[in-house]
This record gives C-alpha cells, structure tokens and sequence, in this order.
C-alpha cells in the first residue's frame, strides 16, 4: 500500500525492474555490487527504523517479519525479470497496478519521504 504514496525511487546502475527487464544476463561488475550495497543499507536502514519504532509495542521477531512482508514486493519485482512464470507474474501486475504513476523529481522525492518517515515516527512516539 505504501507503494501508492508518490515517492522516489533511487537510480540503480545494473539491475532493472523495468516493465521488459531481463537480469539474466547480469554480470558481477562494479555496477551490480553497488547496486546491491545501495539495497542492502536500505532495507538495512528501514528495518532498523521498524525495530526502534516498534520494539516496545510488539516482539522484534513480529516487527521483522511486518518489515519483511512489506520489502518483499521489491525483491520480487527482481525475481520477476529472472522468471516470468505464474505466480510471479499476477504478482508484478498487481505491484505495477498498486504503484503510484507519479513520479516526484529527485530532491522533492527525499524531501517528501524524509517527512513522511519523519510524520510517521512521531505519530509512533506520541501514540506511545
């Protein structure tokens, strides 16, 4: 659901999720491995955010699975380009048709999650 909120999607240099994307033939270059370091903080980076929102409130087992499900459509998207076999398929379609059209320029687009993360956090901290 979150996919529907206009947001920016950062730049990746090797791996594609474009609608014709084929990462079959992707090679272990510079390129890839910073792509998947860029990935990496990130998911990195919002769980960490989950468990220190939410660890009083619920299990930190029960956060990163919430955190989990919540990244999965991505990596998906990946997987999709590999195999493009049911169910992966209606998977995708159902990702694309949720995701938002608009696209925000590169500095609205940090600038508005930055202060929806920000929104969200103290919503967290107050209802506390």
């Amino acid at each position: 659901m979150i996919d529907a909120i206009p947001h920016w999607d950062y730049p990746l240099q090797a791996i594609s999720v474009r609608k014709d994307a084929d990462n079959r033939l992707l090679k272990a270059d510079h390129r890839l491995w910073m792509d998947l370091l860029t990935i990496a903080i990130d998911a990195s980076t919002g769980l960490a955010i989950a468990i220190l929102l939410f660890t009083p409130s619920a299990p930190i087992w029960v956060i990163a699975l919430g955190a989990g499900a919540g990244m999965l459509p991505d990596p998906l998207q990946f997987v999709h380009s590999l195999y493009k076999r049911e169910p992966l398929v209606t998977l995708q379609r159902f990702h694309i048709w949720m995701h938002t059209k608009r696209r925000l320029n590169w500095q609205i687009g940090i600038i508005s999650q930055a202060a929806f993360a920000a929104l969200v956090a103290a919503t967290a901290l107050i209802a506390k």
